[in-house]
């Protein structure tokens, strides 16, 4: 900790009159770690102060100058808090024939510093006196409970100086009740229900209504049911049942969604494994799942092999000599429903083992969306995310319909087309792509009732933008790890709020908890940041197969019931002062890139499994991944990061690769990242346009990626810096320039101009379907899914 604080200059050497007299500043330099008690810290206070004291005179210009600290106008740059502590008795000012008076100080009404403890001591004994503090950083409520938890704290040191830093109380009972009660979370009877039982009872209730939209085709409840008992009863027939995984590896649409179905009717539960991933990642999760089924297509079906059962999916023909009936497997909540597969800091993908609980207490007895028979959702997010649990469960547990989009990333344009055609209610969107949406399709909005934004940090300007433009939109910004099932907080936004102060990430969905804790599991009073950890029905059972990592992140519950457990996020956050939590970033390594859970060491792993490669680290520029390395010849960098796309998904290739004779190392031997070069764009030796349609791509590229460099047609988007955002914006401006609809993954598939224009010239004789479409109207209330 560094204090500052006046001191008068008044050395024995500067009243002899040897070096003048002057008021200079030290700063106070205190060792507060190890947990020492309230005695030892004042000895070492003691020390450090004597030991300061006894310098008092070096100018402090002098100091800045040697210790040479990052300068902002901002702040202060040696310290931020300062301490005066004046003793004796006050002067007194006497005019010959004048009557005085003490007047209190008013100030210039500025602050040097952020917070300015003036204390004065007349007697010895006691204390009073001032705190100044800067308007724009704190408030009344924050700086008067300041003031008066500095008076608790000397009150429980002196009474007992042996007491150590961690054992001080720092909350006022009324706070504590607080932290514990109704900020933590609230409570509500759901019952056991299964995804099962829920799902059966809204299929019987609802029979006739829409249950999935795929394209052209509309699937009823009765028919959805129907065919996904027909699925479970022959998978229970390859011997799938209660306990057992299954792998699902399917393109998205209604036959996708009868799988998942079936899978969970038949008493197993699923990992749903991602098309659009490298075959070598789809073999790692379901060997890491331990699957003993796979359900996929023969266009799949050669793609991963190993010791589990691959059933091709069956046609409807082959499936009608199954019976419809529900399989009436004995199924719980405590039962496992799905494996979900994250960002591993070891390099290995973690598996989150959640149960029918945790997904059906996301969807049900909830306020902060809208649930029922008139609802429809738009199912986008990719499907090996929790987010597609809220747009999948949240559906089909309450007689809404979900609309499937086709493909396996999010489509900002067809986002936009689905939405309006089917009249969609609820758009469930990470926070860059709600950005996008805003900026660059908002009639995706048109008949929304609900939007929500997370993954990332919300952009108050989007929001704000959103709910001029849209009234009738209700704009939640929602927060939620995997391992706590999807959203576990939420904030409702008002309209009209201030453009430039965060947004919080709200409060504890009902039945799930959250406390912000220090490093000693300790509440930390409000507005301090600490680390947030959950609570409650949404928390997984741990991670699959991996006992260690299981008991290190999800820990004892010292606040709740018996058993209880809280799962520690990683995340930095604070109350504020409504009782709403404020998201502060990381307290590790792990980062989120436009919403994906993206932790570095899985991507070094990658790089290290390269041959050539000796060292590997991995950093965030501009929001994108870089990768700095070692090698042991003169591989390429394209080379390189082709490698790691074989094997990663694409949230977790590196953008930039840049490869150095070393890497710099802190003093202690660690890298150090902050001594990294900035990672420039690659060159290649790329050939010029040679057609028309070359040129116009190359010009189309150039200003979507923001680059004044000139472009080939053999430069790669992608290691440009594009991003799938990025080509959702190519495609649109493809579209309006050449009238063609592409997709963000045909901009995957083809990523240079070269190969963009042959792929565009293969399709001069495509189905017309693939030209770009008129608008569609805006569709009426009696245009959407209705019985």
């Amino acid at each position: 900790l560094a204090i500052g604080s006046p001191v008068a200059g008044r050395s024995d050497e500067a009243l002899a009159g040897l070096v003048g007299f002057f008021v200079n500043t030290l700063v106070l330099r205190t060792d507060s770690g190890g947990d020492p008690t309230f005695r030892d810290l004042l000895g070492r206070v003691r020390a450090a102060d004597l030991d300061a004291f006894a310098h008092q005179e070096a100018p402090f210009d002098l100091v800045l100058e040697a210790v040479n600290p990052a300068r902002s106008l901002a702040r202060h740059p040696l310290f931020q808090i300062c301490l005066g502590l004046e003793t004796g008795g006050a002067p007194r000012l006497a005019l010959p024939g004048l009557p005085v008076a003490t007047v209190a100080g008013t100030g210039n009404g500025a602050a040097k510093f952020d917070l300015e403890f003036l204390l004065r001591s007349d007697d010895g004994r006691r204390l009073h006196g001032s705190l100044l503090y800067a308007v724009e950083l704190f408030d009344p409520e924050t700086v008067r409970r300041t003031a008066a938890l500095l008076g608790r704290v000397l009150d429980q040191v002196l009474t007992d100086p042996g007491l150590r830093l961690s054992d001080l109380e720092v909350l006022t009972p009324e706070e504590r009740a607080l932290l514990t009660g109704s900020w933590a979370g609230s409570t509500a009877e759901t019952g056991d229900a299964s995804l099962v039982v829920r799902f059966e009872e809204a299929a019987a209730r609802f029979a006739e209504r829409t249950a999935l939209v795929d394209g052209g085709r509309r699937v009823s409840y009765a028919e959805l049911n129907a065919s996904a008992n027909r699925l479970a009863h022959l998978l229970r027939a390859h011997g799938l049942g209660r306990g057992d995984l299954a792998g699902v590896l399917l393109d998205r649409g209604a036959d996708f969604a009868v799988a998942v179905l079936a899978v969970v009717k038949a008493g197993a539960a699923y990992t749903l494994l991602d098309p659009d991933f490298p075959d070598e990642r789809l073999r790692s999760a379901a060997a890491d799942a331990g699957i003993s089924l796979l359900l996929t297509a023969p266009a799949h079906a050669a793609r991963i092999e190993g010791p589990w059962r691959t059933v091709g999916l069956p046609s409807r023909g082959e499936l009608a000599v199954f019976p419809a009936v529900n399989p009436s497997v004995d199924v719980n909540g405590d039962d496992a429903a799905c494996v979900m597969f994250t960002s591993g800091s070891t390099g290995r993908p973690k598996g989150i083992l959640s149960s029918h609980r945790n997904l059906v207490s996301t969807v049900s007895g909830q306020s902060y969306g809208r649930f029922g028979p008139d609802e429809v959702f738009l199912q986008c997010s990719p499907v090996s995310w929790d987010a597609f649990s809220l747009e999948f469960w949240g559906a089909l547990l309450h007689g809404g319909a979900t609309v499937l989009q086709p493909g396996q990333r999010p489509e900002p344009a067809l986002i936009s087309e689905l939405s309006r055609r089917h009249g969609v209610t609820m758009l469930q969107l990470s926070a860059s792509l709600f950005n996008f949406l805003v900026d660059e399709h908002p009639d995706a909005f048109t008949t929304v009732t609900v939007a929500y934004t997370g993954g990332e940090a919300a952009s108050p300007a989007h929001v704000d933008k959103l709910q001029r433009e849209r009234p009738g939109v209700t704009v939640v910004n929602g927060y939620g790890p995997a391992e706590s099932m999807g959203f576990t907080t939420t904030h409702l936004i008002a309209p009209g709020t201030v453009p430039g102060l965060p947004l919080p990430i709200g409060v504890p969905l009902v039945n799930k908890g959250a406390y912000v804790l220090d490093g000693r599991l300790n509440l930390c009073p409000p507005g301090v940041t600490g680390e947030l950890y959950l609570a409650g029905e949404g928390l997984a059972h741990g991670y699959l197969g991996r006992p260690d990592l299981t008991a290190s992140r999800f820990v004892p519950d010292p606040f709740g019931p018996a058993g209880g457990r809280l799962y520690r996020t990683g995340d930095l956050a604070r109350f504020d002062r409504e009782g709403r939590l404020v998201y502060e970033g990381r307290a590790d390594d792990q980062i989120k890139i436009r919403g994906f859970r993206v932790e570095p060491g899985e991507t070094e792993t990658a790089l290290l499994t390269h041959p050539d490669v000796t060292q590997a680290v991995v950093t965030v520029h501009e929001e994108r991944l870089a990768a700095y390395l070692v090698t042991n010849t003169d591989s390429s960098p394209d080379e390189i990061r082709r490698h790691v796309a074989e094997r990663l998904p694409d949230h977790l290739v590196p953008t930039h690769v840049t490869v150095l004779d070393r890497l710099p190392l802190t003093p202690n031997g660690k890298i150090d990242k902050r001594a990294l070069p900035a990672p420039t764009a690659p060159t290649t030796d790329g050939r010029a346009p040679r057609t028309p349609l070359e040129e116009t791509l190359i010009a189309l590229f150039a200003h979507t990626l923001d680059t004044t460099t000139p472009l080939t047609i053999d430069d790669d988007f992608f290691h440009l810096g594009g991003h799938s955002l990025l080509a959702a914006r190519l495609t649109n401006r493809i579209a309006g320039a050449l009238d063609v609809r592409l997709t963000v993954r045909d901009v995957f598939q083809h990523p240079t101009p070269a190969r963009l224009a042959a792929h565009l010239d293969s399709l001069k004789t495509a189905p017309a379907a693939r030209k770009a479409r008129p608008a569609l109207r805006r569709r009426t209330e009696t245009d959407r899914i209705s019985s």
